[in-house]
């Protein structure tokens, strides 16, 4: 410590000093301080000088006490906050900073203590934090952001709502031209960027509402404000709001859509339905009521429901629709059958009824009233009473038994008229009698599994059982039942029996009968079948059956795709969908069925229109003969008349021949003889005598060739082997080898070698001789003769083609002559007229065909047809 006058004037100068300042020595005790710092704490110099600070503050805290001891270290404390109550209880905060106090020598002989009152300046920071976190916490409530705009600076500054609403992220940094892109193209980012723009340049608030798209691409609808902040007359920003009206404004398009949907139940109820106060006022009213009514809706709201048109007159009923109204309005469920008067006066009955309606605090502050128009159930009720009416009078006069029983136990409570006539029980038998009494002693089983079907299904039947009566007789039932509640605890069954002792008889007639019918159908020698009216067979007999080759079961439900090939079945179905649709029957039709398997068979086929009870076709009958043997006879039969036929035909020009050949052959004998008898010169009669042995040679000739032509014709039992076509050829070009070599002819044989056809050896060699001789015989002189002989097959022929270059022959003036008998077309000295005669009966013999090709002077090819089937 200074001592004298320094120490004087040290203690002056800390007394004035203008800072909260004391001077604590190493003890803690105050050895100086400044009057600002007695003022700052309330205390009295004289008391605070040398007293310590636990007696001036009545307490060090450790951390206090730590910070001190660090400065008496030379470790100056950074500044702190503290606060403490003054004599008034205010709260008031200070500033404090701690350094060490250093002597002249810096030794540390205490500590300095720098306090600040900031009691105003923390109040201030206190209350503008409160604000910042009131504002804070309503933007969050009310989801309404705030933004800020320096002017000076050029800086948008948004909130937090206000970022979260535009959908960017917290360290997103706007500006005006991006704030206002925002906007939606068009209306409203245009009103935007105006109102800016005005409140920059003009100073005019603005409040708008538009659509907004957000960083994720959401439209939403926003309310935007903006207010100019001035200092000293000159804009310094603009601050401003921005709420998401999106969420309000669907809850008022879904509270509208609410509003419609309701209106829309409230006026298309069938029911009268009317809204009233807890003082019977009508509030609302709904179209049903006003149509019934014929009155509008201002005709009716406002007034009392008891004055309403559809009540009629009596002041009474008046009086009670008020005490109802009353009633319901303290909160009870009213509900009665009336009568009210429609627009035409006419009474109508409704089922009315008038109850309470709650706001969420269970209090009163409505009434619902409501009415529905029973007619048809008044009427129904009137008609139940008649049909209870008719069915007494049925249950008693029915032919069929009803009875009541108890399920569990089957004991029988009830009976009618019909189970007393056929059993023989009476009424007296009841208590007495149960369902088992009635059964026969075999269908006690039968009862229980009825139990359980009734258990199951609350029902049974119908089924046939047998009943007894009470004499012992046995008869037949039909019975079905049905479970039809409790009564006084007891499961009760209502059972109806019919007598089928009768049906029964008949059903065992028919079944004799159906058993009749069916043995004479399948031995019926026809095919007899019923289709439905898609072709498919629901009937078929045993000749059916044997035909197709198979089981009943592998027939009914088929058609005729399913037996024959497509034609047949296509050709089978076109004449039942005639029958079925024109309804008229197809009698005696030769048909042909061709099997997958390839079998032909022929039928004389009807069909005729299947009509059921209603008139109406359900299908068709067919039945079939096979003629298929009869064809065969038939086929049989015409060509035998064919072949008659042509072998009369041959016969008449044989005859005619003969008859022309053998009188030219008489007639110049008979010459011949009449001049060698008038003949007296030797000479003379020496050349009669030669042409009279030419005539008989020429004679001879005629006759051996008509025996030959005899033989072809008349010979029935011809044997065709199987003929080598080319090793024959061969055969007969080596019996003409000379006749070949003569006319320097040519043979060519292009027919495979082991081609084989079905003829007669001797024919098949003299038609190949004939021909061959005939194309050397009517050879053309200026080329060498050449003939191609090669072979085909054509279906059931095999085809010989012989070809020569010949003269060949003028078909369209002698082709209807060429195979005539003695027919000759060239000038030809050897041609006699009979080879080629003769070559086609041989051909024809064997059920073979010849057909002919020719060109005048080129040549003619001749195709020989050989049968091979036959």
């Amino acid at each position: 410590m200074l001592r004298g006058t320094p120490t004087v004037t040290f203690d002056y100068l800390v007394k004035q000093l203008p800072t909260a300042t004391a001077f604590i020595n190493k003890k803690y005790e105050v050895v100086y301080v400044s009057d600002k710092w007695i003022n700052d704490f309330d205390f009295v110099r004289k008391d605070a000088i040398g007293a310590s600070l636990k007696d001036l503050f009545g307490t060090i805290s450790k951390d206090w006490e730590k910070v001190l001891k660090q400065c008496l270290k030379g470790n100056p404390s950074q500044q702190s906050l503290h606060h403490t109550l003054d004599q008034e209880g205010n709260l008031r905060w200070f500033e404090w900073q701690n350094i060490p106090w250093y002597d002249e020598k810096e030794n540390i002989i205490g500590v300095i203590l720098h306090t600040e009152d900031v009691s105003e300046r923390i109040l201030a920071e206190i209350q503008s934090s409160k604000i910042e976190t009131l504002l804070e916490a309503k933007s969050e409530i009310t989801n309404i952001g705030s933004w800020e705009f320096d002017v000076e600076r050029n800086r948008l500054s948004w909130c937090e709502i206000t970022k979260k609403l535009h959908e960017v992220v917290p360290t997103y940094e706007p500006n005006i031209d991006t704030a206002i892109s925002f906007y939606k193209e068009g209306y409203s980012r245009n009103a935007m960027a105006m109102a800016v723009d005005r409140a920059i340049q003009n100073g005019e608030p603005y409040e708008l509402t538009c659509e907004l798209i957000t960083a994720k691409n959401h439209e939403i609808t926003v309310i935007a404000t903006g207010k100019p902040i001035f200092k000293k007359g000159k804009l310094i920003g603009l601050v401003g709001t921005f709420r998401d009206i999106t969420p309000t404004l669907e809850n008022e398009k879904q509270v509208k859509r609410q509003e419609r949907h309701f209106k829309g139940i409230f006026n298309s109820s069938y029911q009268f339905t009317g809204i009233l106060d807890t003082q019977g006022t009508f509030l609302e009213v709904n179209e049903t009521a006003l149509t019934f009514s014929g009155l509008k809706e201002e005709e009716v709201i406002g007034k009392k429901f008891w004055d309403a048109y559809w009540w009629p007159i009596p002041d009474y009923i008046k009086d009670g629709l008020k005490q109802v109204v009353k009633t319901a309005a303290a909160g009870e469920f009213m509900r009665s059958e009336i009568v009210v008067l429609d627009k035409d006066k006419n009474p109508i009955p409704v089922d009315f009824s008038i109850k309470p309606i709650y706001d969420e605090n269970q209090k009163i502050i409505s009434l619902l009233a409501e009415g529905r128009m029973i007619k048809e159930m008044v009427a129904a009720r009137r008609k139940l009473k008649e049909s209870e009416q008719k069915f007494r009078a049925l249950y008693e006069l029915s032919p069929s038994s009803y009875i009541l029983s108890d399920f569990d136990t089957g004991e029988i409570l009830d009976f009618n008229t019909s189970f007393e006539q056929t059993t023989g029980y009476t009424r007296d038998h009841l208590g007495q009698l149960k369902v088992q009494d009635i059964l026969v002693t075999g269908s006690r089983t039968q009862l229980l599994r009825i139990k359980k079907e009734i258990e199951n299904n609350q029902a049974f039947g119908p089924e046939e059982q047998e009943y007894v009566k009470k004499d012992g007789t046995k008869f037949p039932v039909l019975v079905s039942g049905s479970l039809v509640g409790n009564k006084k605890g007891r499961k009760l069954l209502w059972s109806t029996a019919q007598d089928i002792s009768e049906s029964k008889g008949i059903e065992a007639q028919l079944r004799e009968e159906k058993k009749l019918l069916r043995t004479l159908i399948d031995n019926l020698p026809l095919n007899v079948f019923i289709k439905d009216l898609d072709s498919k067979k629901v009937l078929v007999n045993k000749s059916e059956l044997d035909y197709v080759g198979l089981n009943e079961k592998d027939v009914i439900g088929k058609n005729d795709f399913d037996f024959y090939d497509k034609e047949s079945a296509e050709i089978s179905r076109k004449e039942d969908l005639e029958v079925i649709q024109n309804l008229k029957p197809m009698l005696r039709k030769e048909t042909i069925s061709v099997k997958k398997d390839g079998t032909v068979t022929s039928f004389l086929t009807s069909k005729i229109p299947l009509l059921g009870e209603d008139k109406k076709v359900k299908g068709l009958i067919g039945i079939s003969l096979d003629i298929s043997d009869l064809k065969r006879k038939e086929e049989e039969l015409h060509d035998l008349i064919n072949v008659t036929s042509v072998q009369n035909k041959k016969l008449v020009n044989f005859a005619h021949i003969v008859s022309h050949n053998l009188r030219s052959h008489t007639a110049n004998f008979s010459m011949l003889l009449d001049f060698l008898v008038s003949e007296t010169d030797v000479e003379e009669k020496n050349k009669i005598i030669k042409m009279l042995m030419e005539a008989s040679d020429n004679l001879l000739e005629t006759l051996e060739n008509l025996n030959e032509v005899v033989a072809i014709s008349t010979n029935i039992n011809l044997d065709k082997k199987p003929v080598n076509l080319c090793e024959k050829i061969k055969a007969v070009e080596q019996n003409l080898t000379a006749y070949l070599k003569n006319n320097n002819a040519l043979i060519i044989n292009d027919v495979q070698e082991d081609l084989e056809i079905k003829a007669v050896p001797a024919y098949a060699e003299s038609i190949l001789m004939n021909f061959i001789t005939n194309a050397i015989k009517y050879r053309d002189p200026m080329r060498k003769p050449v003939i191609r002989l090669s072979a085909e097959s054509q279906g059931e022929y095999t085809v010989l083609l012989i070809k020569d270059n010949g003269l060949g022959i003028d078909l369209d003036e002698h082709g209807d002559k060429l195979f005539g008998m003695y027919k000759t077309f060239h000038k030809n000295p050897e041609a006699r007229g009979i080879g080629l005669y003769i070559t086609k009966n041989q051909i024809e013999a064997m059920n073979g065909k010849i057909k002919v090709e020719s060109v005048v002077g080129k040549g003619t090819t001749f195709k020989i047809f050989f049968n091979e089937q036959n």
